[in-house]
């Protein structure tokens, strides 16, 4: 088994940046982060498939991060760029010879946190991805 976290991750990052969001992607979030931003913050992948054919399926949470919003509307409008990305078909490519079969969207979820007593808006949206390893 091979992993493909950092291909995917950075074709994630690239389909993601090209839909303009305008807001940095983070696989770590730094100390005195600047508001808004998405993190990948959870990743789990499973093997599946015959030991002569690996195939994964990673499962990807994105969050996507603001704070001290009066009106949630920008922060729905770049949830929804994200979404745009996710189709059950090849959304983007990814390299080391790694193939995304599907992208699907288990589900989105909206909160509200108190973070160094700084109000947070968050929406996670987490998403599967079969991925085939062509090597």
């Amino acid at each position: 088994m091979r992993d493909c976290k950092t291909e995917l991750i950075t074709g994630l990052k690239t389909a993601i940046d090209a839909k303009s969001t305008g807001l940095t992607f983070y696989t770590k979030v730094p100390k005195g982060i600047s508001y808004p931003f998405i993190y990948a913050t959870d990743i789990f992948d499973i093997e599946d498939g015959p030991k002569n054919q690996f195939m994964y399926q990673y499962e990807v949470s994105l969050e996507v991060v603001y704070k001290d919003l009066t009106d949630k509307t920008a922060m729905w409008s770049t949830v929804n760029s994200i979404k745009e990305i996710i189709n059950n078909c090849v959304p983007f490519s990814i390299g080391g010879n790694f193939n995304i079969m599907s992208m699907t969207l288990i589900e989105t979820t909206e909160g509200e946190d108190l973070i160094d007593s700084q109000e947070v808006d968050t929406t996670i949206i987490r998403v599967n991805f079969k991925i085939e390893d062509n090597n």
